[in-house]
């Protein structure tokens, strides 16, 4: 046999539960560990059932902790309950443990139950996500939905030929609800068509030319005044009350 093998396997090894690593630390774990290769051993005198004889020398020997800490992790130990401690009168050197197995079990098998029920609440956000992803409507849809918000100036066809131009993104992130971004935009349609005034002004027309979007509305609130587009070749295209 491999002798890397022999090393890593067995009595030559710490096998730690990554859980209680994770929990309780380190020391208080391999403390552990030895504590219940005491017990599996079975050798050592016992005081009553379970309780196994152990001694911090032998444990610091096999896991090169300090005494100090040895202690320290046996009195965690202690108070998280995961074992019970009988000290030999006058040699605190000398001790007896009963390792309580099913307080352990419920730790891991808890700190188990959490960490799926969090995958499985992730699992299903993600599900959502993806049910929700984001579907663009159709030129028939956004005009239904425009009349159904009040709209005469034809703002769904601008509303639609705009987001398709720039991937359906609201600034920079892409649209989630396209009702409230039409929403949105009525609004703010409406919004600039009561700042228009009521007459032909031939200088805002002009001011207009590089915003087609507000050029149509203006145009169209001169319609619904009764203004009416009219062209000759010394004037040009131009605005005259009915």
């Amino acid at each position: 046999m491999n002798i890397s093998k022999i090393l890593l396997s067995g009595e030559q090894s710490f096998i730690l539960n990554k859980t209680l690593v994770k929990k309780f630390g380190l020391d208080a774990t391999i403390v552990l560990h030895e504590l219940s290769q005491t017990e599996k051993k079975g050798l050592t005198k016992i005081i009553q059932t379970d309780y196994y004889l152990n001694q911090l020398k032998n444990i610091s020997e096999n896991t090169t902790l300090s005494i100090k800490k040895i202690k320290t992790a046996i009195n965690k130990l202690y108070r998280l309950k995961f074992i019970d401690v009988v000290v030999e009168k006058e040699k605190e050197e000398k001790f007896y443990v009963k390792i309580l197995h099913d307080n352990i079990t419920n730790v891991i098998f808890d700190n188990y139950t959490r960490k799926t029920n969090k995958q499985i609440k992730q699992k299903s956000n993600n599900i959502t996500a993806k049910r929700k992803k984001f579907i663009k409507p159709t030129k028939k849809i956004l005009n239904k939905y425009f009349n159904e918000l009040g709209d005469k100036d034809n703002n769904s066809l601008m509303f639609y030929n705009y987001y398709e131009s720039n991937g359906w993104k609201v600034g920079r992130n892409p649209m989630k609800c396209w009702k409230s971004a039409a929403q949105n935009w009525f609004k703010r349609s409406q919004k600039s068509i009561n700042n228009l005034p009521d007459y032909y002004d031939k200088s805002l027309e002009n001011s207009l030319q590089n915003d087609q979007k507000k050029l149509l509305q203006y145009h169209k609130h001169l319609q619904k005044k009764g203004w009416t587009k009219s062209y000759s070749p010394t004037a040009g295209t131009t605005w005259k009350k009915k």
